[in-house]
């Protein structure tokens, strides 16, 4: 009896010893655990990040998950940015308990903002950017990344589809899904022959890698809703002396504006916007000019088409003075005059210098503010027809629009009237471009 008394009592001692070790191991791996993936939160992973803006068209966002999951072999992560729905989409998504990323925001952020915040959760060292009224197909993604790592000049990828207003379309058949995915199925065969250079290529579904993003930013939010942001970040993705491909040999279905026919005014609106940022077609003759003479260069990034001699802030307090590709943080006073609001993408591809007084900074705008007869570095200069120049190492760099010039808060600068003849004596750099609206904080 007392024996076992005993062994019940070593029993019961045992298993609050087991118990306790338990749960000092399990805890103690689950902070192990927390801390590695807080270390390596900001990491890219192998793989690829998908990135699907959707506004309400729940029963499309279904069908484009589903054809993920049963059609892309390769890593990838799924983010679903929610531009505030009302059609359960936000349920649905809770309901998914972990498969994919995904924000849920009250408002409409536009097909731009969703992307935009998209691009910043993504931790693949390749990105999709993807319309919701897509169905994937057998090996759409393989091929898709088959062709933008066959060379490194390589901007953007996009494949061919049955619903699209360029050259991307192609003629189909089909009259069903099932019947659809075997077209796909027989028509998605890797063939580098069948990749295709263009000047074009359309936002349904973009291939890019993680270092192009890097260098070419965000997508432009002063487009509403959606139309020509694509082909805002397709000309500013040419300008870095990269290409885009259509890759022939990769199909999928699009059904095509599901999501945007409800905003009519948007088109018309963000039109009005691409040409006060870009010009008239003449205006962007001028930028092909640019990109077609443009050789690969891995260092051109985005901010080499902005000026110099210009205020800047990023997302927090810190204001910085760009001189030159450097940066320097303005410190001891308030700056002098208004800093453009930059993504950190932006910020980050310049090098960080010495800090610089905000003394010494009142005194070089007031130089550039000064009539002074001959042109200094970082000074601005107007021919006859009105076309606005900026100095700089030798070389007049044209700023490429009236919204440019503003953009960069360059009214209250001194412009010195040139001639013809004046402006021809120097060599012409990089043009001056508007930089993105990011309107998102968190970046």
């Amino acid at each position: 009896m007392r024996r076992r008394r005993s062994l019940r009592i070593y029993s019961r001692v045992s298993t609050q010893n087991y118990l306790r070790g338990y749960h000092a191991s399990f805890a103690s791996g689950y902070l192990a655990g927390k801390q590695a993936a807080a270390a390596s939160f900001h990491q890219p992973f192998e793989g690829t990040s998908i990135i699907i803006p959707t506004f309400n068209q729940l029963k499309y966002l279904r069908s484009c998950i589903e054809s993920i999951k049963k059609y892309t072999q390769q890593p990838y992560e799924l983010i679903i940015i929610d531009n505030g729905s009302k059609d359960g989409t936000a349920a649905y998504l809770k309901s998914l308990k972990g498969r994919v990323r995904y924000k849920i925001f009250k408002v409409n952020l536009g097909f731009a903002g969703g992307v935009n915040q998209g691009l910043m959760m993504a931790k693949g060292t390749s990105i999709v950017i993807l319309n919701n009224d897509t169905l994937l197909t057998k090996d759409w993604l393989s091929n898709l990344l088959t062709c933008l790592s066959s060379d490194p000049s390589i901007g953007l990828v996009g494949p061919v589809t049955n619903n699209l207003s360029n050259d991307q379309k192609i003629a189909v058949n089909y009259k069903t899904t099932r019947e659809m995915q075997r077209f796909a199925s027989s028509y998605n065969r890797s063939n580098p022959e069948r990749w295709r250079r263009s000047k074009v290529i359309f936002g349904f579904c973009l291939l890019l890698r993680r270092d192009v993003l890097k260098r070419v930013g965000y997508l432009d939010e002063g487009y509403v809703n959606g139309t020509c942001e694509d082909v805002d970040y397709y000309l500013r993705i040419r300008l870095l002396g990269l290409d885009l491909v259509i890759a022939e040999d990769t199909f999928i279905h699009h059904y095509g504006s599901v999501t945007m026919r409800s905003f009519r005014d948007a088109s018309r609106h963000n039109h009005v916007y691409f040409r006060e940022k870009w010009g008239d077609w003449q205006q962007i003759g001028r930028l092909e000019t640019v990109m077609d003479s443009a050789q690969p260069d891995e260092n051109r990034k985005a901010s080499d088409f902005y000026p110099t001699h210009i205020l800047v802030k990023g997302t927090d307090s810190n204001v910085y003075w760009v001189e030159h590709g450097i940066r320097f943080a303005v410190r001891g006073g308030e700056p002098a005059g208004p800093a453009v609001r930059l993504p950190q993408l932006d910020l980050w591809n310049w090098p960080i210098g010495a800090d610089i007084s905000a003394e010494s900074l009142l005194r070089k705008i007031a130089a550039l503010s000064t009539p002074i007869p001959d042109l200094t570095e970082g000074g601005l200069a107007q021919t006859e027809d009105g076309e606005m120049y900026q100095y700089r190492l030798g070389k007049l760099h044209r700023i490429v629009t009236k919204q440019a010039c503003t953009a960069w808060n360059f009214q209250q600068r001194y412009i010195k009237p040139i001639s013809h003849d004046e402006k021809n004596r120097y060599a012409e750099g990089l043009p001056i471009i508007a930089p993105p609206i990011v309107k998102a904080g968190n970046i």
